[in-house]
């Protein structure tokens, strides 16, 4: 029997057995009363075919912390990676989930706190992991002459459910179906936890830490501004004006915020990026103003689903990129459908 067996035999032996690919299979499967195939398959990304560039070298495109004291804000998820480290030091289990908004420096975070204890570091996004590639990703792990080695999984909750439950007993102990595993930190990021607490609440708990990334002020996304000029673009003619109004209008996101600033670098014209980007009013753009006018005119609260369809996006769009903040800055409430509260009222009116 080999590992991918073992593997199977260990996670796979309670209720199901196996699980079909298809409908057809779940039909065939049913009248034969015969077990489900697996069948785990993705294209693999081979990096060696790649051919290098070695053409002129252009100017950075972006800078990213290299140094804790860069790092601007988020001092409670940075005082918790200190604590991680001493248990490091000390030999304890520490693994650790990152959770936060999306654009506020999760992988950053993670990439200085290897940097920190000199770490194998073996980063993968969630979906692109399956079970024949997490027998590569244990190869390398048992193979590192590092004395520490991260095991980094970006998007934690786009990775299929069975590959996590063959984590479980990896990450808890160290070891499956009978063979041995260096011990290394195991690292999640995810802006979707409310996913990984419905589907895999099991391995949040082999998880001792968790950390919470806050969203960012404006005072804070000034400074990264300011760090951000000086590092890439100091030579460049930029208002002091233009940047409080990119501090006011980013939704407190460091990704849109650079995005704006680059913008205004090329017009030299906030109020043409402003419209060039659709916003609005403190952040808000045509999507959110339609959002908010929907419900707005609506005599009962309106799901997810129904709202993006009336606003003419994804219901996964309006949950992902549109919800969090208008929920957050107190614009909708959810109850558990969706209402406009007294602000988002009152924000209409002055418009």
């Amino acid at each position: 029997m080999g590992f991918f067996d073992d593997i199977k035999k260990n996670i796979f032996d309670s209720d199901v057995d196996f699980f079909a690919e298809s409908d057809e299979e779940k039909e065939v499967a049913n009248q034969s009363n015969q077990p489900l195939s697996v069948v785990i398959k993705e294209g693999q990304f081979d990096v060696n075919k790649i051919v290098s560039y070695e053409g002129e070298t252009l100017r950075k495109f972006e800078f990213r912390p290299l140094k804790w004291d860069q790092f601007i804000s988020q001092d409670e998820a940075k005082d918790r990676a200190k604590t991680i480290i001493k248990k490091i030091k000390k030999g304890l289990k520490s693994h650790f989930l990152v959770d936060g908004i999306k654009g506020h420096g999760k992988s950053c975070f993670v990439e200085l706190f290897a940097n920190d204890i000199d770490a194998h570091v073996i980063k993968r996004i969630g979906k692109q992991v399956n079970v024949d590639n997490l027998v590569d990703i244990i190869n390398e792990i048992n193979g590192s002459k590092k004395k520490n080695v991260m095991l980094f999984i970006d998007e934690l909750d786009t990775m299929d459910w069975k590959v996590i439950k063959v984590l479980n007993p990896i990450i808890e102990s160290f070891e499956i179906a009978g063979k041995k595993i260096k011990p290394f930190i195991f690292v999640g990021a995810t802006i979707n936890k409310h996913i990984l607490i419905k589907n895999n609440p099991d391995t949040l708990d082999r998880i001792p830490t968790h950390i919470k990334f806050k969203r960012y002020n404006s005072l804070d996304i000034l400074q990264i501004l300011e760090q951000y000029i000086k590092e890439l673009y100091s030579d460049e003619n930029i208002e002091p004006e233009a940047l409080v109004t990119i501090a006011e209008n980013c939704k407190y996101n460091p990704r849109t915020t650079i995005a704006l600033l680059e913008e205004y670098i090329v017009e030299q014209d906030i109020k043409k990026v402003m419209k060039n980007c659709n916003i609005i009013k403190d952040g808000l753009n045509n999507i959110d103003i339609k959002i908010l006018q929907t419900l707005n005119t609506s005599n009962k609260a309106i799901g997810s689903n129904a709202l993006a369809m009336k606003v003419g996006i994804s219901q996964q769009e309006y949950e992902r990129q549109f919800e969090p903040y208008l929920v957050e800055y107190d614009y909708v409430n959810r109850v558990p459908s969706r209402i406009i509260t007294k602000k988002g009222k009152e924000f209409l009116r002055c418009l």
